[in-house]
């Protein structure tokens, strides 16, 4: 059977291009601006399209926003290795920084999970930590903590540290060796 040929195919083809260049677009506006403060006509300006036709191909500016977090989370080069807790938490904080909308927020915990939680706990288990999956989970209790009240305003001395400096502190807290608990 031959392949199809003639504007149908066409079509697809200029449909997979603007859906690619949609997501790339998208990537690097809401990386560099964040969630809130980009528009569906951003993104289709800086991809060369409509921004309507992000409805066609995603369905909504968080779907959108979901594809361009997994797509990140794939390549994941940009991002230090997810068992680095300190260098972790200095890039989750700057992404955090950027990020605003509940939906955004919805992606970003999916993301934490897998990129930080499951290989924190793998490292803390390699270690020989005790309840592994239960300290990584309260280890990152920590960081969302410290990437909430970061920028409220509540703590001021939090808000004068470097990323860097809260990174190595929870690494500390990583580190350390779980109190005796009753029971």
């Amino acid at each position: 059977m031959a392949a199809p040929s003639g504007p149908s195919r066409g079509r697809k083809r200029d449909a997979d291009a603007t859906r690619a260049a949609l997501l790339e677009a998208a990537r690097e506006l809401f990386g560099r601006h964040g969630y809130e403060a980009v528009t569906l006509r951003d993104i289709g300006e800086r991809a060369g399209a409509d921004g309507s036709l992000v409805a066609r191909h995603f369905g909504s500016k968080a779907a959108l926003y979901r594809s361009a977090v997994t797509e990140e989370s794939r390549e994941g080069a940009a991002s230090p290795e997810p068992a680095d807790l300190a260098s972790f938490t200095a890039y989750a904080l700057d992404r955090a920084d950027r990020r605003g909308a509940p939906e955004a927020r919805a992606s970003a915990a999916e993301e934490m999970r897998a990129r930080l939680v499951a290989p924190l706990a793998a490292r803390l288990a390699g270690e020989g930590a005790e309840a592994p999956d239960a300290r990584a989970e309260v280890l990152v209790s920590c960081l969302a903590g410290v990437i909430a009240l970061r920028s409220s305003g509540l703590l001021p001395h939090l808000a004068t540290l470097s990323p860097e400096t809260i990174g190595a502190m929870l690494e500390s807290a990583a580190l350390a060796q779980a109190p005796e608990t009753a029971g």
